[in-house]
């Protein structure tokens, strides 16, 4: 059997429950621009993903994500490849994993609404209540400094993207975090240059940025050199000064009477 259409028209949650009714096995190819995505399918469940370098169930929940593309199943033997999905458990089942991606999808979808990525700040607003419950079923939140970004504050946490994106959803539906516009660092460290001056230094380098570093290199290069050269005069004012100051002294010794040199 062979099925082929457009994510967009066809969504991902959609595909898997259709070629899960059909007891279809075989394998489904995703594209989307560059990305590729392969599942292997066995008797209508997902057994095995591979997609940008991660492989499993992390790997399908990816697959969520995607709203636009094309795909294709080819039906066939699947016989000798790595099985890396169970949804047979009653931990984790086909129905299941559809609800976790549907969600995953939803808080993906709201934290994109509102601008929030692995750079932005958030500040904590668990600080009334009972501040001890709320950390331990939230680790981490007490982490959202107001300084730090997501990535940098959630680090050693060891999160999958979905985990990342689901906590981060969570705080911030339920008001446990708010965000925070970053303070520039370097404000107060920044100059700002006349025109004529920007206006010169791109006659050297149409990129203003690399034309500071230029004139900056250059600058050093001429104290380096302005310091050997002050380095070389004070040796030739000292080779000058030496024959004189012997002189000075011959004649002086040459001028005391003999038997009352001091």
């Amino acid at each position: 059997m062979q099925l082929s259409g457009e994510l967009s028209k066809v969504s991902f949650s959609n595909l898997l429950q259709l070629v899960r009714s059909g007891g279809l096995t075989g394998k489904i190819s995703l594209t989307q621009g560059a990305r590729i995505a392969v599942i292997v399918i066995e008797r209508g469940q997902p057994i095995h993903v591979e997609m940008e370098g991660m492989t499993g169930l992390e790997a399908l929940y990816e697959l969520f994500l995607w709203q636009s593309g094309s795909f294709g199943f080819s039906e066939g033997v699947i016989d000798g490849l790595p099985r890396t999905i169970s949804l047979n458990s009653a931990e984790q089942t086909f129905e299941r994993m559809i609800k976790e991606g549907l969600s995953y999808a939803d808080d993906k979808y709201y934290l994109d609404s509102l601008g929030v990525s692995p750079k932005t700040v958030l500040r904590s607003l668990a600080s009334t209540g009972n501040y001890a419950s709320t950390l331990m079923i939230n680790p981490g939140l007490e982490r959202l400094d107001g300084v730090r970004t997501l990535a940098d504050a959630l680090a050693n946490l060891n999160f999958s993207r979905r985990d990342f994106v689901h906590t981060i959803a969570i705080w911030l539906s339920e008001g446990l975090a708010e965000m925070v516009t970053p303070v520039n660092a370097t404000k107060e460290n920044q100059v700002s240059l006349p025109d004529w001056v920007v206006a010169r230094l791109k006659q050297d380098n149409v990129d203003l940025s690399h034309a500071i570093v230029d004139m900056v290199i250059w600058v050093d290069r001429v104290k380096c050199w302005m310091y050997q050269a002050d380095s070389d005069l004070d040796k030739a004012l000292g080779e000058i000064k030496a024959p004189l100051k012997a002189a000075s002294g011959d004649f002086g010794a040459a001028k005391s009477p003999p038997g009352q040199e001091i």
